[in-house]
């Protein structure tokens, strides 16, 4: 049988394959000699930074600029997933971790600013101890706030976790400020180092250099960065830092989302971050009105909840600290965002990215 390469292989005799050769040696002493003299580790590593420096500069010369949407926006949108999920529809942790970045991913492709994660009190009857419970609210929080945090700044932010030992099957968000190295937008997420003084504080916010910041902070601390158009050009730029709403609120940027966890219904709504709390509350069911016919008033924070298996009616039957005991006494608005739906029930995952499709160009006219 032939390989193609059989009738090309040269042969040579004894003499003129290993007549000439002479044996391997090496002498250890001279060679010692040759490489420590003066210089002798030296030049291969001014050749490396050179390389580095000359790299460098290549990439600076590539930036990919990131232009800015200039549609400043000033109301947010959040919503609350109940983390009995987890449990109720899931068998094993990559499941769940597989869950939480499905309705990550919802979250960003629609601009959600923050995500609850709250206790419904719906439970399976086996989960019966609060360590139990607890767990299942971490696992979600901590997935959540790991998959919002852009690469580059996760090893700084995110040490081993046993919730985390999945996170291979999550899919990357890709948010607009998930930048790469040569990407230049003018706002930045950055964590400051351990190698900051009293005076100034640097920041490594993804580039081939950190940036110094004019004022002390705390090591370890994430932040928003604004970079000025000069900065670019620097060999060592600098920055300030800004609140994180201000990628949205000045330039239109969709900058992530915050989690915050809630112990109850009641809390989500109560806990709000915002001074006025939500003056928009929807809730969600296939028992609710049909969306198509729903037209929304002006609001500042919308506030979007979900249920769990057993829906929130059950939520809130199970919380003893809400006055309301209907879900239209509780929301402003109580919609089924899936009026034609041909399967007997639709999973939460699933309910966050048709409810978010659905009611994205409301809420945008809302305005």
């Amino acid at each position: 049988m032939s390989f193609g390469f059989k009738n090309k292989r040269r042969h040579f005799d004894n003499d003129e394959e290993y007549g000439h050769r002479q044996p391997f040696r090496r002498n250890y002493h001279d060679d010692r000699e040759k490489r420590s003299g003066p210089g002798g580790w030296k030049a291969p590593r001014r050749e490396a930074q050179g390389k580095k420096k000359k790299w460098e500069g290549e990439l600076i010369e590539q930036f990919e600029v990131v232009e800015s949407p200039d549609k400043p926006r000033k109301y947010t949108v959040s919503i609350a997933v109940p983390a009995s999920i987890l449990v109720e529809t899931c068998i094993k942790d990559s499941l769940r971790t597989y869950v939480v970045g499905q309705i990550a991913r919802a979250a960003n492709i629609y601009s959600v600013d923050e995500i609850v994660v709250y206790d419904d009190k719906c439970w399976k009857k086996d989960i019966t101890s609060k360590a139990e419970i607890e767990d299942f609210i971490e696992m979600m929080q901590v997935l959540l706030e790991y998959q919002e945090c852009p690469q580059y700044l996760r090893k700084h932010m995110f040490q081993f976790h046993h919730h985390l030992k999945n996170v291979g099957v999550l899919n990357a968000l890709n948010s607009p400020h998930h930048l790469r190295v040569n990407q230049w937008c003018e706002y930045r997420e950055g964590v400051v180092l351990e190698k900051s003084n009293k005076s100034v504080s640097y920041v490594d916010i993804g580039l081939s250099t950190d940036v110094s910041i004019n004022q002390a902070l705390q090591p370890g601390l994430r932040v928003t960065v604004q970079l000025p158009p000069e900065a670019q050009e620097m060999k060592r730029p600098y920055g300030s830092v800004v609140s994180p709403n201000e990628p949205r609120e000045k330039a239109g940027y969709y900058w992530g989302y915050t989690v915050r966890v809630a112990n109850s219904l009641s809390e989500v709504v109560a806990g709000s971050r915002f001074p006025d709390g939500y003056d928009l509350l929807i809730g969600t069911s296939d028992k609710g009105d049909d969306v198509r016919k729903v037209t929304f008033p002006e609001f500042t924070h919308a506030l979007i909840v979900f249920g769990g298996v057993e829906g929130l009616e059950s939520a809130i039957e199970a919380d003893t600290d809400l006055e309301a005991t209907e879900p239209s006494h509780l929301f402003d608005f109580y919609v089924n965002t899936c009026p034609l739906q041909q399967t007997r029930t639709v999973r939460t995952e699933e309910a966050v990215l048709i409810s978010l499709c659905q009611l994205q160009d409301k809420l945008i006219g809302a305005q």
